[in-house]
């Protein structure tokens, strides 16, 4: 991994984020209308390197691993391309069509939310400062 020490690194940062988007109405509105269970796969990067977000049911639910249930949409991609496109440093639609993002069911609403990733960047750049990660920011 090329911006990573381990697998529990990525996960740790990845899960803050979603933690901090809970407390913004914009993102948090936008997450819940995602309805869906999703299963965020970068096991090649190492098998407990994942986590899932629920936004079923009006919530939001954040958590390290695979969900115990079978998720709405999988998206496998490496923890680095996760933190370029957390970081608006990959543009989600490009990844997917070249392959770098590999999507199983349908994206269509987490895509609806790629207008927010400017802000979402924003958020996860304060979110790697927090954690005293501020050499990973990419510029």
């Amino acid at each position: 991994m090329e911006y990573w020490n381990d697998e529990n690194e990525p996960i740790t940062a990845f899960l803050e984020l979603f933690e901090r988007a809970k407390h913004d109405t914009e993102l948090y509105e936008g997450l819940k209308k995602v309805n869906q269970l999703i299963w965020f796969d970068y096991t090649e990067n190492g098998p407990n390197c994942s986590f899932h977000v629920d936004c079923r049911g009006g919530e939001i639910k954040v958590a390290a691993g695979k969900p115990t249930e079978q998720p709405d949409l999988k998206m496998s991609l490496s923890a680095d391309d996760a933190h370029r496109s957390w970081s608006n440093k990959l543009n989600p639609v490009m990844a997917i069509t070249r392959k770098k993002i590999r999507v199983k069911g349908s994206a269509t609403g987490l895509l609806k939310l790629a207008p927010k990733l400017k802000k979402v960047a924003a958020l996860y750049n304060q979110t790697l400062k927090d954690l005293g990660w501020e050499a990973k920011i990419l510029n």
